[in-house]
């Protein structure tokens, strides 16, 4: 008999401990979160450097790189989202606008002539596509 309730009582702890661990290794922060994340974050310190008149553009362009690369993220972080052909372009946009941003960035510091007007310039192009895409599906 002791042998059966410390069996039953073993089991149930295993299984416990098993949903637990299971729990615990599902609760990572979801790829199309993370990829909204990082565009935010990049969004918000060119609005802080634009509004403290104080742009790295080595850091511009850093993070410009860095929205590039996420932004190419987002069909795989979103689709299916239902309008699958509508976002793609929304998401087609996104690139291009971070890419012209990029391109316009790096132009002004080859000629040595970048500054917090520059990224002013090439921000709401950016803005304005998150927007869209936003004041359509979320």
């Amino acid at each position: 008999m002791k042998s059966i309730v410390l069996l039953v009582v073993g089991l149930f702890v295993g299984a416990f401990a098993a949903v637990a661990g299971m729990s615990a290794l599902n609760q990572g922060t979801p790829y199309n979160d993370a990829v909204m994340t990082v565009l935010g974050q990049q969004m918000g310190a060119f609005k802080a450097m634009s509004e403290g008149g104080k742009c790295d553009m080595a850091d511009v362009s850093r993070r410009l790189a860095l929205m590039g690369a996420v932004a190419g993220e987002v069909d795989a972080a979103f689709l299916p989202v239902g309008d699958d052909a509508r976002f793609s372009q929304l998401s087609r946009d996104l690139n291009n606008a971070v890419s012209k941003a990029g391109a316009a960035v790096s132009e002004q510091v080859a000629t040595a002539s970048a500054s917090c007007e520059t990224l002013g310039q090439v921000m709401p192009d950016i803005g304005a596509t998150c927007k869209g895409c936003h004041d359509v599906f979320r």
